[in-house]
Formats: structure tokens, sequence, C-alpha cells
């Protein structure tokens, strides 16, 4: 008999009949004999729509009252999944953060899992009840909900299975796994059988949705076993582990990742850059190396540009901006993947606009009806068809 944490995302519960769908992949994984806890995200579209009921009054910060609104999302997918549950003949439990309870610290809509008391949830199931928990949100000291980010219940669950020391942490969600590049636009993208831990992480910072970055690092630093399924379809998974083999024919590449909700923000000189880091600790800010150029979330940039008028500091912000991230697993070949990359994209009358580098990836900022072609043509040179 396993113990399974299984964490279902948005898709998987985005309405009533796809509820009753996770219900029978629950019944499937209990008439094995296993031991389930579920974690659950909110209904999909759920949670913006709530965002959007936030800014009925005006602009409105990431505050306290800010998560208490955007976190209920989670409390109604969980008490509808116990509902489900309960009416196919299963005893099911929802559980808020605060009930388990679930401690974070930092700040809001950006906090980090602290704690997690597992007797509670050990209790429950050793009662015969499936515990259901609530992903995304957690409890400060002060006693606060403050939420985790986007993708949070995926942090969520690894940490309940770190805590009850599970055998594995299952997330399913729409796709089968996790693939060399967004199947959507590179079509012959191939889906992995397994990826490293830092790979992932990677690949999660590069703006691939499949994993948040905070639930690999939490798998990587306990070893949770992590495994991404599809709700949808029996066909296929993807493991992540501490090694890998790789699947790429010409360089140990894990994958390619693309995200399309950045802008590049340009400051003058150095002491605007310290003002700005200085005053907005929580805005996600990435420096590209050796340069005064920045990353910065689309989210986030009203924000931004609202303490660049007040505080009167030049800038320059590009919108026109798509960023392909190539994960590396051999980090020799570095500089010789730069070089083909850079040749690749150009010699197919694509710009750069900059080129950087972290400590197992390459990242190429391109216009953003660019990416689309590049993604195809680096994934043809480092994958084959």
């Amino acid at each position: 008999m396993s113990l399974y944490v299984a964490k279902f995302g948005g898709s998987s519960i985005a309405t009533p009949v796809r509820i009753e769908r996770v219900c029978r992949i629950i019944s499937r994984l209990i008439s094995a004999g296993h031991r389930i806890v579920v974690v659950t995200s909110a209904m999909q579209g759920i949670t913006n729509q709530l965002i959007e009921l936030t800014r009925s009054f005006g602009s409105c910060a990431f505050d306290r009252e800010y998560d208490a609104v955007i976190s209920s999302g989670e409390q109604v997918a969980a008490g509808l999944l116990a509902i489900c549950l309960c009416s196919i003949g299963f005893k099911a439990k929802s559980l808020n953060a605060w009930q388990v309870p679930i401690g974070v610290n930092g700040e809001f809509s950006n906090a980090t899992i602290c704690s997690v008391e597992g007797q509670t949830i050990i209790n429950i199931l050793n009662d015969g009840i499936i515990p259901i928990i609530t992903g995304f949100q957690g409890i400060s000291d002060k006693m606060d909900i403050c939420t985790i980010g986007r993708g949070g219940s995926d942090a969520t669950a690894c940490a309940v299975a770190k805590t009850i020391d599970a055998d594995e942490c299952l997330i399913y969600t729409d796709v089968n796994g996790v693939y060399s590049a967004d199947p959507r636009i590179v079509l012959p993208a191939k889906r992995l059988s397994e990826v490293a831990y830092d790979d992932m992480l990677a690949l999660a910072d590069g703006g691939a949705a499949v994993l948040q970055a905070k639930s690999i690092l939490i798998a990587k630093e306990h070893n949770v076993k992590l495994r991404v399924l599809s709700s949808f379809s029996k066909n296929g998974e993807t493991r992540v582990t501490e090694q890998t083999n790789y699947v790429s024919i010409r360089h140990k590449v894990a994958g390619i990742a693309h995200n399309f909700a950045l802008s590049i923000v340009a400051f003058n000189d150095d002491s605007a850059i310290s003002k700005v880091i200085n005053h907005l600790q929580h805005v996600d800010l990435i420096q590209i190396e050796r340069s005064n150029f920045f990353l910065l979330p689309k989210s986030q940039q009203c924000e931004l540009e609202k303490f660049l008028n007040k505080s009167r500091i030049p800038s320059k912000i590009d919108n026109d901006v798509g960023v392909i991230t190539i994960v590396v697993g051999w980090q020799e070949e570095m500089s010789t993947l730069l070089e083909e990359i850079i040749t690749k994209i150009t010699g197919c009358h694509n710009q750069i606009k900059c080129v950087f580098s972290r400590d197992n990836s390459i990242s190429v900022v391109l216009p953003f009806q660019q990416t689309y072609d590049a993604l195809n043509v680096l994934h043809r040179h480092f994958f084959g068809q």
C-alpha cells in the first residue's frame, strides 16, 4: 500500500463533469490499495475572476485583503470535490490552510511555506477519510491568509508530501507530462519520460507552466518523488528525479521554454537601479548580466511605472518581447551552444535583443513576433523532427 499526495490543477476541476472525472481517478487509486491525500487548485478561471473583482474599486495592492479574496477559489474547489467524493460513497473532508495548519512566511501574494502540521492529515487518513487540502494558501504568524504565487498548489502538494513522508507526489494537469518544448507551439515536441530537478527548475524559471518553481525546490531539497500526469489521459507521464538521460540528439539539452509575459526595462545609471531595487523589493526584476537591462513581468509593469514617474527616474520599457530559454544539462558545452543558438536564430532573419545565461540555461530575448519561428528552429536543431 502506497501513500500518495495527488494534486489536481484548475483545468482538471474546471467543471462539475471534470470534478466527477477526478473523483474516478481518486477512486481507482484507492481501489488499487493506495491511501490518498488530495491538494486542489481553484477551478480554472476562478482566480482570474477574483483578481478582477479586487480591481472593482481601483488598483489594489498585494495586501491582506487581496490575498483573502483570491485564495477563496481553492476553498470552493476543495468543498465541491469533497461533496462529489461523498456522493459516490467515500468519506472526504475539505481543509483550509488554517485547519491543517500550513504555515508561511514572507510577503502577501509571494509567501513561502515554512511548516505543515502532518499529524492532522494522518489522523484524518487513519479515520478512513480522504483529506482535501486547499493549495496556494497558508497562514502567517499573524494568522493572516497569504498566497504563495500562481501555481502555488504545486508547492503545497510537495510540502504536504514531504511532511507526511508520502511515497510519491502526483501532479495531475491537462498534459501527460513534461515536453521538450510547448507542444501547442512546437508540434514535434517530445514528451520526456524523466527530467532532473535542476533542469525542471530552469524550465519553470524560463516560463514552462507545468510545475511551479517553489514546488521543485521543495522536492529537490527533501527528495520528494514527483510524477506529472494527465487528468484526461492514461497515456504517458514524466518523473522528476535527481538525474536523467537526455533526449537531445546533438547535446545534453533538457528542453526549451518560452515566456511571453515579460518586458525589458532599461535604466540610465546604477543609482536608478539601486533606487528601484530598494523600494520595490517585491517586484520580480531579473537583471541581465553585465547590463542595465532588466526583465519584468508585464503584470507588475503598472506598479513599476507609477514608482518611476513619482521618482522621476528615466527608463525605457519594451513590451515587444519574447524570451526563449534553452536548459542545458552539460555546462561545459555552454559556450559552444551559445554560438550555435545565435547562428541558428540570426540565420533565420531573427533579431536578437539580448542574450544572457544562468547556472544551467541560456536565454535569448527576441521581438515577440519572431519567437514562434525561433522556438521551432531551435527545437529542430537540438531534438530533430
